[in-house]
């Protein structure tokens, strides 16, 4: 099997891994020039033969490009009311092997973590990480951007940048089934998915207030770290991506 490697971006015919990428393929390897691997950017996957080394990052040619596997035909972005221990890391693993695109960490006013900004900076690098780690695991066609720690009034002010913005509330709503019967050629989607203890009543209309839809997801209560990852796979099934 080809060795597939994620970068930032592929300038023409020309890719140059990261780092830690180039010390597996030019000293785990032992890769020689023409050593064909896999270049993972922006959904695209391209063909690259190894040309040599530059400053110790190693160099390819693309040889054809192609959309990547692995990729949802709909973008969903998760917005993750700030959870306790490990959950934030389970969410973001979890949720980049289901096809989540973007993950946005937001302080909500029921959530227990409070993040001073150089934690939430250093919390932020290792989701990001873990999503790096999950894409390459599950062979998805990007690596899901971690967004820096957002408040609820910034989270809900970019509903209007999606084609269908959903919360998810134990309180009630519309069946989630309902709704995505009724909405057609969705590519977008934002989900809203409250702490440990849940979204208050107020932070729901303003989310309302900016187009979210408040809805439910069945008479069965999901944890905080369970709850966004089941609204992803059911927006995925009706969408077709599951099969």
């Amino acid at each position: 099997m080809t060795t597939r490697f994620f970068v930032d971006a592929v300038a023409g015919d020309r890719v140059v891994l990261g780092k830690e990428d180039s010390h597996h393929l030019l000293r785990v390897m032992r890769a020689e020039p023409g050593t064909e691997f896999v270049a993972l950017a922006g959904g695209v996957e391209y063909e690259c033969r190894l040309t040599g080394a530059e400053e110790g990052r190693a160099v390819g040619e693309v040889a054809a490009s192609r959309p990547a596997d692995g990729e949802p035909p709909v973008r969903i972005t998760l917005f993750q009311g700030l959870a306790k221990g490990e959950k934030m890391e389970t969410v973001i693993q979890h949720g980049t092997e289901v096809g989540i695109a973007e993950f946005v960490p937001v302080a909500t006013s029921r959530a227990v973590v409070k993040l001073e900004p150089k934690k939430a900076g250093e919390r932020v690098e290792r989701w990001q990480r873990i999503a790096r780690e999950a894409a390459e695991q599950s062979r998805r066609g990007a690596v899901p951007a971690v967004a820096p720690v957002a408040s609820w009034k910034e989270a809900v002010a970019r509903c209007g940048q999606f084609d269908l913005a959903l919360v998810p509330w134990e309180e009630g709503g519309e069946p989630l089934r309902a709704v995505l019967g009724s909405v057609q050629a969705v590519r977008s989607v934002a989900v809203f998915i409250g702490p440990e203890g849940g979204l208050s009543a107020d932070e729901v209309e303003v989310a309302r207030r900016h187009g979210a839809r408040a809805v439910t997801l069945g008479p069965r209560i999901l944890r905080t770290e369970t709850a966004g990852l089941a609204a992803a796979v059911a927006i995925l099934y009706a969408v077709g991506d599951w099969g």
